[in-house]
């Protein structure tokens, strides 16, 4: 079924959007996100505890695939 799909082939990188604003996978999507979650975190409190999960699950996730990354 995935023959012809090679494992270093790299495809067009998905453009994706946090609503109508695309985010880039760049440094100037990281502020765009960042900002996004500072003002998340002071408009909504409620929802604090959920960002701070989600920070924290994202910071195990990446820190697992660094070293996934880096083992091979």
């Amino acid at each position: 079924m995935f023959e012809n799909v090679g494992r270093h082939n790299r495809p067009e990188p998905q453009r994706m959007a946090f609503g109508n604003l695309p985010v880039p996978g760049t440094k100037a999507g990281a502020i765009v996100s960042i900002g996004l979650v500072v003002i998340a975190w002071f408009a909504i409190p409620v929802a604090q505890p959920f960002i701070l999960g989600t920070l924290g699950l994202g910071a195990i996730v990446g820190l697992f695939l660094t070293w996934l990354h880096a083992r091979k």
